[in-house]
């Protein structure tokens, strides 16, 4: 049978991935794997047939500089669901896109489990449309398979799996080692998935540096897989001058865990982060154009924007966003969380029960595998 993995961000790509891995080690019988993602997708040995890795947008001006390459994708997406005999679509979150290609993927008689939907982890509501356009859903956080399946939807609750995948990128690699003279200050700093992140980002990073007094400080970056190695390094070097920092590629759990202090870009980065039990800030600044859009817009800035904030309903990770974006402000709230890490660790361990089992992606892969076999 045919199965479709759709993502369109990063985290998405890496779930999915693992997704597939698991089905395939778990499946009796023989099926052939598409995916619309990234790097990991086409690394877990299904056929890509379409790149979302340049699909990240959250402007109007990115909306419209991306639109041509994600339309040309989405409609090759459509007319591969059309065309080929139908079997398990499996949208990841991005609900821009996968709400629709669930709907149409559901008409032309593909079984729809949507995993990790859109907005879940919203406390007070869920996707409307998601009970008419799924035949079953996983999500990561209990109250929104509660609120879901009181909606009509098939919803279960397994676990988040970011615990899992956080699992198995442990296992398989060795974290960097910690320096031998035990003085050595290491600063993990995840600038986010998205070319614009990293362009806004990197510079702040820069200037917090020498605000920070550690004589003895290395900084580890963790970039997305796929990312331009040489022209990151060559920037950073420019803006400060150091050279030998290390930067790795998707080992973001590797460089969190061998980390004193973390700068993490807003988004599934800083649940990793926390699970990796480092001290961490969240930062994230727009672009002076991105201002001027969200003043036209109304746009007005939620309570927390950090998964861990967001999801404990307080601040446990300082949020350095537009006026506290800045070099000093970002320094002195590091400061703060390694001299008091203890707040923050016990925070962590609400987030470790929180978030469920360890072994979601598996059980999703069971599940997925079973939906096959059940007639409509």
């Amino acid at each position: 049978m045919n199965v479709l993995v759709c993502a369109g961000e990063a985290s998405g790509d890496a779930y999915g991935a693992d997704l597939i891995r698991e089905m395939k080690a778990a499946a009796t019988e023989s099926h052939v794997y598409y995916a619309v993602g990234g790097v990991r997708l086409k690394a877990s040995g299904a056929q890509l047939i379409a790149d979302s890795s340049t699909w990240g947008v959250i402007s109007i001006t990115q909306s419209l500089r991306a639109y041509p390459r994600i339309a040309l994708s989405y409609f090759r997406i459509r007319q591969f669901i059309q065309n080929t005999p139908p079997g398990l679509f499996i949208p990841i979150d991005f609900g821009f896109a996968n709400i629709r290609l669930a709907k149409l993927a559901k008409a032309k008689g593909w079984k729809v489990l949507y995993f990790i939907p859109p907005g879940s982890w919203r406390r007070d509501k869920q996707g409307a449309d998601l009970p008419a356009v799924t035949d079953a859903i996983v999500t990561p956080f209990p109250w929104s398979a509660e609120i879901l399946n009181r909606m009509g939807a098939n919803a279960h609750f397994f676990g988040h799996p970011i615990k899992q995948a956080l699992r198995g990128s442990l296992a398989a690699d060795t974290a960097i080692p910690f320096p031998a003279d035990g003085k050595t200050f290491r600063l993990a700093v995840l600038p986010g998935s998205r070319n614009h992140e990293i362009a806004e980002h990197v510079p702040i990073v820069a200037k917090t540096l020498p605000l920070l007094n550690q004589p003895n400080m290395e900084v580890t970056f963790a970039l997305a897989p796929g990312a331009d190695v040489d022209a990151f390094r060559r920037r950073w070097e420019s803006l400060t001058g150091r050279t030998g920092d290390t930067i790795a590629v998707g080992r973001a759990s590797q460089v969190l865990r061998s980390a004193s202090a973390a700068i993490v870009c807003s988004g599934t980065a800083t649940l990793e982060a926390a699970l990796c039990r480092v001290p961490l800030v969240l930062i994230y600044e727009i672009s002076p154009v991105m201002k001027v859009e969200a003043k036209i817009i109304g746009f007005k800035r939620p309570k927390f924007i950090g998964l861990p904030n967001i999801l404990l309903d307080r601040e446990i990770v300082p949020e350095m966003v537009e006026e506290n974006a800045s070099p000093e402000k970002i320094a002195a709230a590091i400061r703060a969380v390694v001299s008091d890490g203890g707040v923050q660790q016990a925070a962590f361990d609400e987030l470790e029960h929180l978030l469920g089992p360890e072994d979601a992606i598996t059980q999703t892969a069971a599940f997925a595998l079973q939906l096959m076999k059940v007639s409509p």
